[in-house]
């Protein structure tokens, strides 16, 4: 069995199932500013989606690529794309769990009960803007990090060239 084949196939199929996802947000976000009403389900919504797929699979990846990097014998010390990527990885999920995960389940606090009977339409509470505000910062800021990294392992600058898969 080639195992270095089958690292790198967990490896891409976890990147595309948890981050794929991820570019539905700004459109459930866009949604939202026209359909305030539903703020309580759009939120419940993602914050599933980040704990029940997004989060767990792309935690795996933490596994499949030290499965890629012993299988493929590359050296750390001479791959700095790869080192970039890795630490590039661990700010992003240090992210998810400091800023997005608590502001997301805040949010499902705060919009539970929905706007109050009767209330007209119009922007939502302070403390709610706010946190819709952190987490939209946030999400933005993770996305310009995986397009970092997906540009690293694609182009691989200054990387191997030779290997399972080249050779």
């Amino acid at each position: 069995m080639n195992w270095f084949l089958f690292w790198l196939l967990l490896h891409v199929a976890a990147a595309i199932i948890a981050f794929g996802p991820t570019f539905v947000f700004p459109l459930i976000g866009s949604l939202l500013e026209k359909n305030p009403q539903n703020a309580h389900f759009a939120v419940e919504l993602m914050h599933k989606m980040e704990t029940g797929l997004i989060v767990p699979v792309a935690l795996t990846m933490l596994v499949s690529g030290t499965g890629l990097i012993f299988t493929a014998d590359i050296n750390l010390t001479k791959t700095l794309y790869l080192d970039v990527a890795i630490i590039i990885y661990l700010v992003a999920i240090a992210i998810v769990f400091i800023n997005q995960l608590p502001t997301t389940a805040r949010l499902i606090v705060l919009t539970a009960g929905g706007p109050p009977p009767g209330a007209a339409p119009g922007p939502p509470p302070p403390e709610v803007a706010a946190l819709i505000h952190k987490a939209k910062v946030g999400g933005m800021v993770l996305t310009v990090l995986l397009l970092i990294i997906i540009f690293l392992m694609v182009i691989k600058p200054g990387g191997i060239t030779t290997g399972p898969v080249f050779g």
